[in-house]
């Protein structure tokens, strides 16, 4: 054998101090990085409710919106509802037989002298009547109309 040889076969490998304690300082780098990846991922999370959350209450807004004013409408509706029965209950009638009367010129009348039933009218620009104007009137022709004028 040569020197090279037997030098090769007596030469043990020593490590540094790095290699032998690799492993260690993999799992303490793994234990110091898992939290901090943990608490990221937390944050995220939490984040994302709280972005659900006031998306919520937005929309819980609008609905309240909503609400008051439907209870608005129905507070209406039944303020007009509780004039109509003092109304009755005052012995005023309810009036259905309304009529609208539309004065046609003479030239666009038809040729035939017979009455055509054509339904209900409706003008242009006619608003029509709610209770409430519909007893203001009543009211004011029971006072005389016209002398108030």
């Amino acid at each position: 054998m040569t020197y090279q040889e037997v030098k090769k076969q007596h030469t043990v490998k020593t490590k540094t101090g790095v290699e032998e304690n690799f492993p260690a300082i993999v799992i303490l780098v793994l234990i110091i990085a898992i939290p901090f990846v943990l608490v990221a991922v937390l944050q995220g999370q939490v984040s994302s409710l709280s972005l659900k959350l006031t998306e919520a209450n937005q929309l819980l807004q609008v609905e309240n919106e909503k609400l008051k004013q439907l209870n608005y409408q129905l507070k209406e509706l039944q303020s007009l509802q509780r004039v109509e029965e003092v109304a009755l209950s005052l012995g005023l009638v309810n009036n259905t037989d309304t009529e609208i009367v539309v004065l046609v010129p003479p030239s666009a009348r038809p040729a035939s002298t017979e009455r055509i039933d054509a339904g209900p009218a409706t003008v242009a620009g006619a608003v029509p009547a709610s209770l409430f104007d519909r007893l203001l009137d009543f009211f004011y022709g029971l006072l005389g109309g016209s002398e108030l004028l």
